[in-house]
């Protein structure tokens, strides 16, 4: 598996330098930003072998670190190679800061922007100002390179009674649009899927271990939404 995962950086080191980028930021979020993810989202463990539910990893041209919490600080050791990723901890040596100390002035860090909250990039924007890039990138360079990635497990959407979930939807809707409007917004984006799942009472089998369905959603002010999602095969 080493083998596989030194093969696996070397090709997004190719890919920094086709791009003239200098690193590269894997969360372990996937664009639903939440901590359970689908498997073929799983970009950190096809890059890293990592297999926890939280972590990050950072890829340059010459080095590479991953990023755990207090959790996983022997489980990234027997299945994330050591002479390839330096081991740091999430919180007390977060990746920006790795960057920052590793990058000389004026480096070009590629994000994708989906795998990111709001709050997080520009949090980010502000600690590397006037020291690095972060660059948006269009298209993710794993899911090129991932070849033998899984399809989507998509699954059949369920509506729960309101006696299993305690409120109806219609209810809930009506609630939420009105903090939209009090907060002066018109709509709202939805991309956690927990969210979206209790917001119509609707369940599914899309995600291991989660009963949601991989969907995004916009509500607006009059509680009206529109749901995003792809259907399952007939």
């Amino acid at each position: 598996m080493h083998a596989i995962i030194a093969e696996r950086v070397d090709a997004l080191r190719r890919w920094l330098e086709e791009q003239a980028m200098d690193a590269l930021i894997i969360p372990h979020e996937d664009e639903f930003l939440g901590e359970y993810i689908p498997e073929h989202n799983e970009r950190l463990h096809w890059a890293t072998g990592f297999t926890g539910s939280a972590g990050a990893a950072v890829i340059t041209r010459e080095k590479a670190a991953v990023f755990v919490d207090g959790r996983y600080t022997v489980q990234v050791r027997k299945q994330v190679p050591g002479e390839i990723f330096e081991y740091r901890h999430l919180i007390e040596e977060p990746a920006l800061q790795w960057l920052l100390d590793t990058l000389p002035q004026g480096s070009k860090v590629a994000v994708d922007t989906r795998l990111h909250s709001a709050n997080w990039l520009a949090a980010a924007e502000k600690t590397v100002s006037g020291k690095l890039t972060l660059q948006s990138i269009d298209r993710n360079p794993i899911d090129t390179l991932w070849h033998d990635r899984p399809a989507p497990l998509l699954t059949s959407a369920r509506l729960m009674g309101n006696e299993l979930v305690g409120k109806g939807s219609t209810e809930k809707r009506t609630e939420i649009g009105a903090v939209i409007a009090k907060a002066g917004a018109d709509a709202a984006l939805l991309s956690q899927l927990d969210s979206i799942c209790w917001l119509l009472n609707i369940r599914g089998g899309d995600v291991s271990r989660l009963p949601v369905l991989l969907a995004s959603a916009l509500i607006n002010a009059s509680g009206g939404v529109t749901l995003f999602i792809d259907l399952p095969p007939a």
